[in-house]
């Protein structure tokens, strides 16, 4: 099956919120400089993107995170969107703190990049209040996995013809137990680099930022999708994708119409 994506309209460029600038926030922000510039020459308005987060560079992030040296003790989201629109001369937006919009402040897609599950609940609760949004797409990952998740606020009009669908299931349809604080390790700060490695694959972060450009890309030249779930694995080495089919989400314990439904936690 497939599902058509309506960013906004033609004329005008694609509102990003992206939440998140740490090790996927920030190489995501990297790859969206390279996918707006594609767009761009290609006669299309491009992206305005916002990034959201409110940590300081520390030393720990020089080398698996886009930082260096000279960021430390800067605010991470306030150094990467200056230093891209220095570089590529975008007027993207820098917002050094939580993601929490005001005055009705929409956008077509939101990016979340973030640690806890607690944080996507979070997000999850914001975007379902109304905020005008009808997209997400949370990318997540632990050691030497990842996966990344495109998933509708609400039904999206698509075209009058067979075999499409409006809604897709977002990440807390998917994986309710990151409800459960219990199930969640501990990865606090770390004191170095080599700390942060030892919890984290010092690529995973750019696997998954690739997956997650890769079916941005996809949207944008076709128009549609036929998956919007994509897992990746460092060991073993491969990666897969989750159709657009309401059987397979079924395995989930999701099931259309029903978006509230969660499987037992054990």
């Amino acid at each position: 099956m497939r599902h058509y994506v309506r960013f906004g309209n033609n004329t005008q460029p694609v509102d990003i919120h992206l939440v998140g600038c740490g090790g996927t926030g920030s190489a995501l922000a990297t790859r969206l400089v390279q996918l707006n510039t594609a767009l761009l020459s290609l006669g299309h308005p491009g992206m305005k993107v916002v990034v959201y987060d409110p940590d300081i560079v520390s030393e720990a992030n020089i080398g698996r995170q886009m930082f260096y040296a000279a960021d430390v003790g800067h605010p991470k989201a306030s150094v990467l969107v200056t230093r891209i629109n220095q570089c590529a001369g975008f007027s993207w937006e820098a917002v050094p703190g939580q993601y929490s919009p005001t005055g009705g402040r929409s956008a077509d897609l939101l990016i979340s990049a973030v640690d806890t599950g607690q944080a996507r609940i979070e997000i999850g609760e914001i975007l379902r209040r109304g905020v005008a949004c009808p997209y997400w797409l949370d990318c997540g990952n632990n050691r030497r996995a990842g996966q990344v998740v495109l998933g509708t606020i609400r039904e999206v009009e698509q075209p009058k013809i067979e075999d499409v669908i409006g809604g897709l299931p977002t990440v807390i349809d998917l994986y309710p137990e990151i409800k459960d604080p219990t199930r969640e390790a501990d990865q606090g700060p770390s004191c170095s680099l080599a700390e942060a490695i030892e919890q984290q694959d010092l690529f995973i972060n750019q696997f998954v930022a690739i997956e997650a450009v890769e079916l941005l890309w996809k949207i944008f030249r076709q128009g549609y999708i036929e998956y919007s779930v994509a897992y990746i694995s460092l060991t073993p080495r491969n990666s897969s994708v989750l159709p657009i089919d309401p059987k397979a989400w079924e395995r989930f314990g999701y099931r259309i119409g029903r978006r509230r439904k969660r499987r037992a936690v054990h």
